[in-house]
C-alpha cells in the first residue's frame, strides 16, 4: 500500500511553505491521516472546509501523478492555476469538454510521457462526488463509471470529497467507487455565522419585490436561486430593468458566457447572480452575503449545498427562502422530494417544519 513520505510532518511543511497556512483544521487532520498512510478516504466536509488542500496538498508530496476529477471546468482551471500559483509550475495541467481535441491530447500526452509526473498514479481525487448519487443516472452519468476508471488506474488511494451526503448516499458511493473499506469523515454541518429563514409571500410579484429590495445595495455578493432556466433570464433582466446589475447563470448558456459571468462574479465586477442549480460548486467566494431562494429547493440536501456559499469567510451572512403554498403542491415538488414527503402522512406539514415560516 503506497504511502506519502514523511506523513503528518512533511505534510504541515508543506502546508507552511505552499499554503501560508500554520496549522491543519481539525477536520482536515482527520481526512489527511488516513489518506497520507495509504487509505481510502470518504470526506464529507462542508462548504468553506478547506476540502481541496486534502487533495492538493498530498499532490505536491509525491512525484507520482495525481488525478483529479471535478464536475465544473471554472473549477478546474481555479484549482491548476491556484496550485501554479504554490510552485507546481508546468506540472499541472487539466483535461475537460471546453477545450479543444488537440488541448486534450497534448495535456493527456505530456501525462503519459512522465512530463507531468511519474507516470504511475498514486492519488485519485473525486471531488463533489455527491454527483454519484445525487445526479448520477441523470445529470452526471460518467460519475458513475468512475469506480471503473478507479479499476482501470490500478485501484491508487482515493479520495472522494462531497459538502454533503446521507448515509444512503455515502453507501451508494463507496459501492459505484469499489472502497468499502474507505475510511469516512463526517463532520458538523452547523455554520454558525449563517442564518436560516424562509418567509411566506403572497404571490410572485411579491416574491420579486423582495429579491430586488434585499439585493439592492446589498453589502458583498448575493446569489439567487431559481428552478428554471427561463426564470434565472426573467429575474436578471428584471433587476437590471430597476437599476440592479445582475447576470443570469444557467447550463444552458454558451461556454464562454458561462466563464465571463463567472469571471465578473469572482472579479468583484458584477456582485448578483441568478442562477439555477448549475452555478456553485466549489466556486469560491468568500464574501456571498446572502443566497436567495425564490422557492424551495428540490432537496434538503441541495438546499445545504446552495445556500452554504454564503459566508465562506466565516462573516455573518443570510440564507432566505421565499415560498408560498402553491410552491408545495406535489405537482411542483420534485421526484427525489416526493420520495422523501411520500413517507410522511402530510407533506406539507413536514416542509413547514424543514422550512419554517418568518
Amino acid at each position: 500500500m503506497p504511502t506519502f513520505n514523511g506523513g503528518l510532518e512533511a505534510a504541515r511543511t508543506i502546508l507552511e511553505q505552499r499554503f501560508g497556512h500554520a496549522r491543519f483544521r481539525i477536520h482536515q487532520l482527520k481526512v489527511l491521516g488516513p489518506l497520507l498512510a495509504g487509505r481510502n478516504v470518504l470526506a464529507v466536509l462542508p462548504t468553506s472546509a478547506g476540502k481541496s488542500l486534502c487533495y492538493q496538498l498530498p499532490a505536491l508530496m509525491r512525484a507520482d501523478l495525481t488525478v483529479v476529477v471535478s464536475p465544473l471546468v471554472a473549477l478546474m482551471q481555479d484549482q491548476v492555476d491556484g496550485l501554479r500559483a504554490r510552485g507546481a509550475g508546468d506540472k499541472v495541467a487539466l483535461v475537460n469538454g471546453q477545450q479543444s481535441g488537440e488541448d486534450n491530447r497534448a495535456a493527456i500526452g505530456r501525462a503519459a510521457a512522465g512530463e507531468l509526473a511519474n507516470t504511475h498514479v498514486s492519488l485519485l481525487a473525486i471531488d463533489e462526488a455527491h454527483c454519484i448519487t445525487e445526479w448520477g443516472n441523470e445529470f452526471r452519468p460518467v460519475y458513475r463509471r468512475l469506480g471503473m476508471f478507479r479499476s482501470l488506474l490500478g485501484r491508487p488511494p482515493t479520495i472522494a470529497l462531497t459538502g454533503s451526503a446521507t448515509p444512503a448516499a455515502r453507501a451508494d458511493i463507496l459501492h459505484v467507487l469499489r472502497m468499502p473499506d474507505a475510511e469516512v469523515v463526517v463532520t458538523s454541518f452547523d455554520r454558525p455565522n449563517l442564518t436560516f429563514t424562509a418567509r411566506r409571500v403572497r404571490d410572485d410579484r411579491e416574491r420579486f419585490a423582495l429579491i430586488r429590495e434585499r439585493v439592492r445595495d446589498a453589502p458583498g455578493a448575493s446569489l439567487i436561486y431559481t428552478p428554471t432556466r427561463r426564470l434565472t433570464e426573467l429575474v436578471a433582466r428584471a433587476l437590471l430593468r430597476t437599476s440592479v446589475r445582475a447576470a443570469p447563470y444557467h447550463a444552458g448558456l454558451a461556454a464562454n458566457t458561462r466563464r465571463q459571468v463567472l469571471r465578473a462574479f469572482l472579479a468583484d465586477r458584477v456582485h448578483i447572480i441568478v442562477a439555477t442549480s448549475a452555478f456553485g460548486m466549489g466556486i469560491d467566494k468568500p464574501d456571498v452575503r446572502q443566497v436567495l431562494h425564490w422557492g424551495p429547493p428540490p432537496t434538503l440536501e441541495a438546499y445545504y449545498q446552495e445556500a452554504g456559499r454564503a459566508g465562506r469567510d466565516g462573516k455573518q451572512s443570510e440564507c432566505l427562502i421565499l415560498w408560498r403554498p402553491e410552491d408545495l403542491a406535489w405537482g411542483n415538488i420534485a421526484p427525489p422530494m416526493r420520495r422523501y414527503v411520500a413517507a410522511r402522512r402530510n407533506h406539507r406539514e413536514m416542509m413547514l417544519q424543514h422550512f419554517g415560516e418568518v
